[in-house]
């Protein structure tokens, strides 16, 4: 079973600026039963799944 990183992209984007439960720098989020490690960096958030990190262009 995988994360579904499109659909995760788009709760991201709409959610993590815009909601004061994620407004510090580095958080975790439950999604899809997946522990989603997030750090928000200037540009883009990085997101640690498991071993895997992406980056979600801000």
């Amino acid at each position: 079973m995988q994360i579904d990183l499109n659909a995760f992209a788009d709760y991201a984007l709409a959610t993590f600026d815009f909601n004061e439960q994620f407004e510090d720098d580095a958080f975790s989020v439950q999604f899809e039963g997946f522990r989603v490690y997030v750090e928000r960096k200037h540009s883009h958030f990085l997101l640690h799944i498991g071993t895997e990190r992406h980056q979600l262009p801000r």
